[in-house]
């Protein structure tokens, strides 16, 4: 029986591992099974996501313990404001001893990246300084507003006038909600109601493409 296992791999991501006395060769981790240990080791493990990422589990190291049960000893994370948003890697001194499992030691080696972080960063400045606030489903966001272009439609009955614009949206704040911007949605800025026509994702945030609904 293993005392020590690595799980909960993320489908999508790449995982690497490597040791203490070969630090540069990696070979990629079988994400179909977890990584198990019997005995102590030193291992330095590296995992690269398919995007940025708030706060999200990339995977998690249980120890089997003197209750007869497996328990959390690592969790690792990604997440784009502790600048580790897109991979990260770190090293774990694994001990085994009478069966039992214990992490003594973890150092986390590289963290990246590092142009994520600081597109959040300025877009979070760019909400509290120039920002405003729009109400999705009955939450608020903080937003950016831009691109404004006029619209004239015509309509049974007359030309129907409107306006396309777009709102830039720090991601972390909808991570925080476990919610997500989607197309056909409908959001209220400044008394009006907008749907949601086309929604970009980039590391830092959301852009939203929106058009003034009528009615």
């Amino acid at each position: 029986m293993a005392a020590i296992h690595v799980t909960g791999w993320r489908d999508g991501w790449l995982y690497e591992k490597a040791t203490a006395a070969a630090p540069t060769v990696w070979t990629t981790v079988d994400t179909s099974q977890d990584l198990t240990y019997t005995a102590s080791a030193e291992v330095i493990l590296r995992v690269t996501a398919d995007s940025a990422q708030y706060d999200s589990t990339a995977y998690t190291v249980k120890v089997y313990t003197d209750a007869l049960t497996y328990a959390t000893a690592q969790t690792v994370t990604l997440d784009v404001p502790q600048g580790n948003g897109n991979s990260r890697t770190d090293y774990f001194n694994l001990t085994v001893s009478g069966g039992y499992g214990s992490v003594s030691s973890t150092n986390t080696i590289e963290a990246g990246h590092h142009r994520a972080r600081f597109a959040y960063e300025q877009q979070v400045e760019l909400e509290r300084s120039l920002g405003c606030i729009f109400d999705y489903s009955g939450t608020l966001f903080r937003g950016v507003e831009s691109g404004r272009t006029d619209t004239k439609q015509m309509e049974e009955g007359g030309i129907l006038e409107g306006y396309d614009v777009t709102i830039t949206t720090s991601r972390k704040q909808w991570a925080d909600q476990n919610m997500r911007p989607l197309v056909g949605a409908v959001l209220t800025r400044g008394g009006k109601r907008f749907k949601v026509e086309t929604v970009v994702t980039n590391d830092g945030a959301f852009e939203l493409g929106l058009m003034k609904k009528h009615g």
